[in-house]
């Protein structure tokens, strides 16, 4: 080897060894830049399809599930539509299998006029179906909750001899066109306004929470409100939990008071509030006293239906809870012909507001 040969290639190699090393963190540094660029890239994209449509698709399926959830949760109170299961009404109850909520009757109330609810500009007077002779019959006010989901059921309900009472849940589809028909068929409209039960049983879009902030508890009731037009007050839809939460109540009874409504307390809870908050707030009110369809066979609601006569008789009024289930309806429509005959009137909610209350 000549001299120095080894020298100098002992001195390239330890050129060469130091390029190699300072291109590895350029290529390490190149390689992160790249992996950032493209996170931001993605991000972007990923943004953008959510924005196009991705989002609505997400929500909708979170909702799904959420009914699914519900479908699987504990049974607790009256049966009522459950919304996982439509198109057809299905059932809903807030007592175990097998029991009813109590049928309640009401102890004599002093007449208390109230200025605010004998004046004939108050809103639940201008929607009311007009009944003129409250004195000379026992009045009996059927009302139909959960109307408007299952359409032609619904229809069968207000095609029903009346006048009766058809409380629309804000969620339903055509909801204007719907209320509209059925007013023109001679009954009452009220708002079936959905809030809280117990148990994990869906109560449907925009329900009333005890877990609600009052600005949402507000925002909520007034969307509820504004859904149609021309009723003349408000019943629960489920409720067994919210009804029985004061603070959340007296937040909604302020709307209904402010509006000039009148407020049905379904009493799906014997721990409700709402007909003595109502009393105490100046809200015109009545209660429920019999549901139909607890127990969903003919039988059943026959029975009930007997009941309701016999309430009517004792206390002057009777108001009766029904859904548009298939017995129900077959119950009311053997029913409902032969009310007159048995010496009572088939009256709009409102008459028996005014009854209760001692009001003209």
């Amino acid at each position: 080897m000549p001299p120095g040969l080894g020298e100098r290639l002992r001195q390239r190699f330890d050129g060469l060894f130091a390029w190699l090393h300072a291109r590895r963190w350029v290529a390490i540094v190149g390689g992160a830049v790249l992996l950032f660029g493209a996170s931001l890239v993605g991000g972007y994209w990923l943004a953008e399809r959510l924005g196009a449509g991705d989002g609505d698709r997400l929500a909708s399926d979170t909702l799904e599930d959420m009914k699914r959830g519900s479908a699987t949760g504990p049974a607790v109170g009256p049966k009522y539509a459950r919304i996982e299961d439509l198109p057809d009404l299905p059932k809903y109850t807030e007592v175990e299998p097998g029991q009813s909520l109590p049928t309640l009757e009401e102890k004599p109330r002093p007449k208390v006029q109230l200025a605010a609810a004998a004046s004939s500009a108050e809103t639940w007077r201008r929607n009311a179906v007009p009944f003129r002779d409250l004195n000379s019959k026992p009045l009996v006010a059927v009302v139909i909750d959960d109307v408007g989901l299952d359409r032609p059921r619904s229809k069968r309900a207000w095609e029903l001899p009346g006048p009766l009472t058809m409380s629309f849940l804000p969620y339903a589809k055509d909801l204007r066109e719907q209320a509209k028909a059925a007013r023109a068929k001679g009954h009452e409209l009220m708002l079936h306004l959905p809030m809280e039960p117990n148990g994990r049983n869906d109560p449907g879009p925009n329900a009333l929470l005890v877990s609600l902030s009052d600005a949402e508890l507000r925002q909520r009731t007034t969307a509820a409100l504004d859904s149609f037009d021309g009723f003349a007050g408000v019943n629960n839809h489920m409720g067994s939990r919210f009804t029985a939460f004061k603070p959340g109540m007296e937040t909604v009874l302020r709307q209904l008071k402010g509006r000039g409504l009148m407020f049905l307390d379904s009493r799906t809870s014997a721990q409700s509030v709402g007909d003595q908050l109502a009393q105490e707030m100046g809200v015109p009110s009545i209660v429920r006293h019999v549901f139909l369809d607890d127990e969903e066979t003919l039988d059943a609601v026959r029975k009930k239906l007997a009941e309701a006569e016999a309430i009517a008789r004792r206390q002057g009024f009777v108001v009766v809870i029904g859904h548009p289930h298939e017995v129900t309806l077959q119950a009311l429509g053997e029913w409902l012909p032969g009310v007159q005959g048995k010496g009572m009137a088939l009256a709009p909610a409102t008459a028996v507001l005014r009854k209760r209350n001692g009001w003209e």
